[in-house]
């Protein structure tokens, strides 16, 4: 019956951490889809006049043409364009947009313009989609008259495009209130590696956005393995109790203290007691029985000896060399 019991218990044990395992697992398992994506883009587009020059041997330089040197430079036309694609394809879109023009000296001072000011030094029209005049002269002009003002004096200066929109649409059923803000930046640089030049910011910006909606998803085959864990605990559980009873029941018990006077009360007369340890002989004969021993001493004529070490009875007679031996338990 033990090793049916380990097994037992070994199964036992292992659909318990089963159990425990299964319910570490979700039930539920989220999900999130894209329903519908959008995009916002500005793009923006230039084109420099420069004056007659030795260096490009050509008046005019669009984007990636080569560097807008100042000294060379007379205007600059720049223009934006937005567009919002979706899919699917929007519903009630509008658009409304705000342009705020700054100019800054990097970490002294930034002055925004109003809208007579910038129709004056930028020839600013439109809105959404602008166009501006970036005249060097008048922007030196007004950045001079605020460096006298505050006693500064900008060696690099920045103009600043700033565009708020905002958009209201419907896409997928779904409203979206958000704003879109591209920069355009003019800096004007002195260097004295590459020279002075004027360097337009990031021509191309765009904001990605994307419409979700999260799902739960019942996970129907962990539930399985649960009820699977139940029913493993459960059996092996009986099963182990069943094996603990049985063995209980079954195991051999050992012979008590009654027992064993009851064996050896007919040769009291031939058992001596003592508290030594049997001798060690050349010789050592196991006697099976009691009876066996007794005979023995009677034909040697000799006494036997019983002593108890631990759990165990011994019985022995000594003849020379040879000791007869006979153990039982208490």
């Amino acid at each position: 019956m033990t090793p049916i019991l380990i097994i037992f218990g070994v199964l036992a044990s292992a659909s318990i951490i089963s159990v425990f395992y299964t319910h570490q697992l979700p039930l539920y398992e989220t999900k999130i889809n894209t329903i519908a994506t959008y995009k916002h883009t500005e793009f923006y587009s230039y084109l420099a006049k420069l004056k007659p020059n030795t260096f490009y041997n050509r008046t005019i330089l669009r984007p990636r043409e080569g560097t807008l040197y100042t000294a060379i430079v007379d205007c600059i036309n720049i223009t934006s364009r937005y567009s919002f694609i979706s899919s699917p394809l929007p519903k009630n879109a509008t658009m409304n947009t705000n342009v705020e023009i700054e100019i800054e000296s990097p970490d002294k001072w930034t002055r925004t313009l109003s809208e007579d000011e910038a129709l004056d030094l930028l020839k600013f029209s439109g809105s959404q989609d602008f166009k501006i005049t970036v005249n060097r002269t008048k922007i030196y002009e007004f950045v001079n008259r605020i460096d006298e003002e505050v006693g500064l004096r900008s060696t690099s200066y920045n103009l600043n495009v700033k565009s708020t929109i905002h958009c209201s649409t419907i896409i997928a059923a779904r409203q979206i209130e958000e704003n879109f803000t591209p920069t355009l930046t003019i800096s004007f640089i002195t260097s004295g590696d590459i020279g002075n030049y004027i360097s337009i910011g990031e021509l191309f910006q765009t904001k990605d956005g994307k419409i979700t909606e999260t799902s739960k998803i019942y996970l129907e085959w962990v539930e399985k393995q649960r009820k699977i864990a139940y029913a493993s605990t459960a059996i092996t559980s009986i099963l182990l109790a069943t094996s603990a009873v049985l063995y209980t029941q079954r195991r051999p018990e050992a012979p008590s203290k009654k027992t064993i006077e009851k064996v050896i009360s007919p040769y009291k007369d031939l058992i001596t007691e003592t508290t030594e340890r049997p001798p060690e002989t050349e010789n050592t004969i196991r006697i099976n029985t009691i009876e066996d021993l007794a005979k023995t001493a009677e034909i040697l004529a000799k006494p036997i000896l019983h002593t108890q070490e631990d759990q165990d009875h011994v019985f022995y007679v000594i003849d020379g060399n040879t000791k007869y031996l006979y153990m039982a338990q208490a």
